[in-house]
C-alpha cells in the first residue's frame, strides 16, 4: 500500500446536510407562496390538492410527502392534512399567520443566490434596495405584525412591565414602532398609561390600523416623522426602541442625545436589539442574518457595547444590559435588553 488512509478526526456530515438545508427551505417556501396549508383544513389526497390548485398530481404527492418530512403535514394512507405546527402558523386566515414575514425576510437573501453571492464578491454592490421608499417600509410594517405578535410583544411587555418604574409611567413613547403592537402590547399592561407610537408616515398609516383594530385608539396615538430631526413631543417617563436604531447606526449619538433629552426626569429608555461581536465574526446566526445586508452595500448592525456607550455619553446616569431568554429571534442571534436611566 502506497500510502495509509486518512484518519479524519472531525466529522464532516455537517457540510453535506448544508444543500439538503436549502432544499428544506425550498419546499416551505413553495407552500407558502402557494397557500397550500389553506387546502389542508381538513384530510384531502394529493389528487384533490393538485386538483384546487392546477398543480402536476404526481408532483405534488411527492411534494406533500416533503412537507410531511418537514413536520407541517400528517398523513394517514393517502390523505394530508395540517400539523397543529402549520395551522398555527401557516393559515392565511389567523393573527399567528407568519408566511409574509418569512417570504419578506427571506427576499433580502434573494441576490446571494444562484451564483449571486459569487457575483457580488467579484463585482460588488450593483443595485441596492432603495432604503428611502416608502413602500419597502410599509410592506415590511405589514409583513412582520404577525410575527410580533406571535412572541416578541408580549415578552418584550412582560420585561417593561416588570421595570420597578413601570406603575409611574404616564406617557410613553415607541421609537421607531413599526407596526406598533409592541407599543400597544406595553399600554394594554398599564391601566392608564398612554403611548406615542413614531415612525415613518407611511409606516404610521400601518399602525394606525392596528391601533383600532385594538380598540386603542384613546390610549395609543401615531406620530409621523424622522427620529433624527423632527420633534418627539417630549417628555415621556418611558422610551423604548425595539430593534429600530441599527439602520441609522452613523447618528446614533445624535439620536441618543434626543432620547436623553425627551425623557422626563428619571425616566427610563429600554433597547432591544441584536448585536454582532466586535470584529463580526459572531454570534452565527447573525452573521448570516445580516451577511445579505452587508453585501448590496447596507449596514444595520450595532456592535456589542455600541448603545451603552453611547447612552452614557449622552447623559444617562446608570445603563445595564443582558441577553432575554426564551425570546425566538435565533435568525439573528439572541437579543440584548438594555436599560437606561436618566438622572432626577
Amino acid at each position: 500500500m502506497k500510502k495509509d488512509l486518512p484518519l479524519p478526526n472531525e466529522g464532516y456530515l455537517p457540510f453535506y446536510r448544508l444543500p439538503q438545508d436549502a432544499l428544506r427551505w425550498e419546499v416551505l417556501r413553495t407552500a407558502m407562496e402557494l397557500r397550500i396549508f389553506d387546502h389542508l383544513t381538513s384530510p384531502v389526497t394529493s389528487r384533490e390538492v393538485a386538483a384546487k390548485t392546477g398543480l402536476h398530481e404526481k408532483n405534488t404527492e411527492h411534494f406533500l410527502n416533503a412537507l410531511t418530512a418537514l413536520g407541517c403535514l400528517s398523513k394517514n394512507q393517502d390523505s394530508f392534512n395540517n400539523s397543529p405546527l402549520a395551522d398555527h402558523f401557516f393559515m392565511s386566515d389567523k393573527d399567528t399567520f407568519i408566511s409574509p414575514s418569512l417570504l419578506f425576510m427571506s427576499s433580502w437573501s434573494t441576490a446571494l443566490l444562484q451564483g449571486g453571492l459569487k457575483k457580488l464578491l467579484q463585482e460588488g454592490p450593483q443595485h441596492s434596495p432603495d432604503m428611502t421608499d416608502p413602500a419597502i417600509w410599509a410592506k415590511g410594517a405589514k409583513a412582520s405584525l404577525n410575527y410580533t405578535r406571535c412572541n416578541r410583544a408580549q415578552k418584550i411587555a412582560d420585561l417593561v412591565e416588570s421595570l420597578p418604574e413601570f406603575p409611574s409611567f404616564s406617557r410613553i413613547l415607541d421609537l421607531g414602532s413599526g407596526p406598533g403592537i409592541i407599543g400597544i402590547a406595553v399600554t394594554a399592561r398599564h391601566p392608564s398609561t398612554e403611548c406615542v407610537l413614531f415612525d415613518r408616515s407611511d409606516i404610521c398609516a400601518v399602525a394606525q390600523q392596528v391601533v383600532e383594530e385594538y380598540g386603542m385608539e384613546k390610549r395609543v396615538k401615531t406620530l409621523a416623522g424622522d427620529f433624527t430631526k423632527d420633534s418627539l413631543q417630549g417628555p415621556y417617563d418611558h422610551i423604548m426602541a425595539n430593534f429600530s436604531l441599527g439602520m441609522r447606526r452613523e447618528e446614533l449619538q445624535h439620536i441618543m442625545n434626543r432620547i436623553h433629552e425627551a425623557l422626563a426626569p428619571g425616566g427610563v429608555l429600554v433597547i432591544t436589539t441584536t448585536e454582532l461581536s466586535p470584529d463580526r465574526t459572531t454570534p452565527p446566526p447573525g452573521v448570516f442574518g445580516w451577511l445579505a445586508i452587508f453585501l448590496q452595500g447596507m449596514d444595520m448592525v450595532v456592535e456589542e457595547g455600541a448603545f451603552q456607550q453611547h447612552a452614557l455619553q449622552a447623559g444617562f446616569v446608570s445603563v445595564q444590559s443582558r441577553l432575554i431568554e426564551n425570546m425566538e429571534e435565533e435568525i439573528h442571534g439572541p437579543v440584548t435588553f438594555i436599560e437606561a436611566r436618566k438622572g432626577l
